[in-house]
């Protein structure tokens, strides 16, 4: 009989033996609205009355264990087998997460003695990864974790709402002042996101505190506002557009809004949106009623950019240079050994950012420029790692290697000046 069986797992498609159960691939996703999934699928059995519940396992097995094109990037929900819930799975609860399903047709009698069943299920396939996270098989979905989640084990960011900036020449604080606009579009993000318990930084706020406090060069507002957004302590900007409709039968407006990581400029989110139209010209009521419609929905698409970082680390900017009195370059070599000041902190760098990913941007004899790298959201105590702390590291190994330096932090971007 065994035989038999691998001749038709030859001739039938390819199949998994687990169990003394016989698993289908010829397995097919027809629709998935992200909760319940239509999904074709073939089962073979040596009873006819089993080949209906083999096609509907060999689904489940799909799903487990080799993927299902259309559902989850046709990747497995399951990266290592766990026998006490599958054996206990296919045993008794399987037929749990069928709604319901239609066989197509009778079994046909093959050649070999074996018989084969089509079925078209409807398979409840949250409740499934629900029953996985439930009983630890599986890690939650990154779509599916709550802000709270987030929260108990990396802090929520900081944001700042600018204005969309149509011309370079003009810096947000300027913007605000001349276009009531896009000043009532920003306001009401603004407000929204306070209302969902966000910590947001007034980007007016700290616009004229940059006035007051810092050198800014004239004519060269583009160039003041990269450099306040860096400053802000803001981990992510969100910039705001608005577009007006405005007629004899109604008025809409509409929001455009695009949230980008401060330290690399990385689009985390967008949206956009008409409202309907109301009887109303007033333009904060119209700005509100659009971020009641799209600002939960951006949130929550910022929130798992940054669940993320729960296993790809946080992103940062480091930047190498010297100071004016240094008589070193960056490729001086140190401690009478063949590795040069940029080669030790490259090496540095690899070891200590998360699963050494980085990207130099550019290195020279004077400047050595990391625009990201992913640091690790905790250190080997399980202590929350910042780019502060990451900063304080790199400098106590460059000192105990005999480099001397001073490291300034401003937001995510760290700037490490060597003597």
């Amino acid at each position: 009989m065994k035989s038999i069986i691998i001749l038709c797992m030859l001739l039938f498609g390819t199949f998994s033996l687990s169990a003394q159960e016989i698993y289908s691939n010829d397995v097919s996703c027809i629709d998935y609205d992200g909760n319940v999934a239509k999904i074709h699928a073939s089962g073979l059995a040596e009873k006819k009355k089993e080949v209906y519940d083999n096609a509907l396992k060999s689904i489940f097995n799909a799903l487990f264990v080799n993927g299902i094109n259309g559902i989850n990037e046709g990747k497995p929900f399951l990266s290592k087998e766990n026998k006490y819930y599958l054996e206990q799975f296919f045993n008794s609860r399987y037929h749990l997460f069928v709604r319901n399903h239609t066989e197509e047709g009778k079994p046909e009698k093959l050649s070999s003695g074996m018989y084969k069943g089509v079925v078209m299920a409807e398979v409840l396939v949250s409740a499934l990864i629900k029953d996985m996270v439930r009983n630890k098989v599986m890690v939650k979905p990154l779509e599916n974790v709550s802000m709270e989640e987030t929260q108990e084990k990396i802090p929520l960011p900081s944001i700042m709402v600018v204005p969309y900036k149509r011309n370079t020449n003009m810096s947000y604080a300027s913007i605000l002042s001349t276009d009531f606009d896009l000043r009532m579009a920003v306001s009401a993000v603004d407000n929204g996101f306070k209302q969902l318990h966000v910590n947001t930084i007034s980007v007016e706020t700290r616009a004229d505190m940059a006035q007051r406090t810092m050198d800014w060069e004239a004519n060269n507002a583009d160039s003041n506002d990269k450099q306040l957004l860096l400053n802000s302590g803001a981990d992510v900007y969100v910039i705001v557009d608005l577009k007006k409709d405005i007629s004899a039968v109604g008025s809409r407006v509409s929001l455009i809004m695009s949230a980008r990581e401060t330290a690399t400029g990385r689009t985390l989110a967008s949206r956009s949106g008409w409202t309907n139209r109301f009887k109303t010209s007033e333009l904060d009521r119209l700005c509100a009623y659009a971020t009641e419609d799209v600002l939960d929905g951006f949130l929550k698409d910022i929130s798992m950019e940054f669940a993320k970082k729960l296993t790809k680390g946080n992103t940062v900017a480091l930047r190498i240079g010297l100071s004016d009195t240094s008589i070193n370059t960056l490729n001086d070599r140190v401690g009478g050994g063949n590795v040069s000041i940029a080669s030790l902190i490259r090496n540095w760098v690899r070891k200590n950012s998360q699963e050494g990913r980085y990207h130099i941007q550019g290195s020279v004899a004077e400047s050595l420029i990391f625009d990201t790298v992913q640091i690790p959201t905790h250190d080997a105590d399980g202590i929350l790692m910042d780019a502060s702390v990451f900063a304080d590291n790199l400098a106590f190994y460059l000192d105990e290697q005999g480099i001397p330096c001073s490291i300034r932090i401003d937001g995510n971007t760290i700037y490490v000046t060597i003597d």
